[in-house]
């Protein structure tokens, strides 16, 4: 017989149907957070998501931006290449 094996804890182990991903992979933002971090007003992040150059996650009436996603746009060049 084995001896006991000590609980694991929540942190170690993923909750149902979620990847093992960094915290931040996942993480949205706000329009307001995204205007704040580029410098720009939150009608600039808006206009952008709308002529489909960003990408959004619509929840119900609300957008929010994926911080990955937002990363890789800053990475190819951002609006200028879009």
């Amino acid at each position: 017989m084995s001896p006991p094996q000590p609980p694991r804890s929540a942190a170690a182990a993923p909750s149902f149907g979620q990847a093992s991903a960094p915290p931040e992979a996942g993480r949205l933002l706000t329009a307001e957070q995204l205007a704040t971090r580029w410098s720009v007003p939150k009608a600039h992040v808006y206009r952008l998501a709308r002529e489909g150059r960003l990408p959004t996650v619509e929840l119900g009436r609300y957008r929010r931006w994926r911080l990955d996603a937002i990363d890789a746009f800053e990475r190819e060049g951002g609006a200028a290449n879009a």
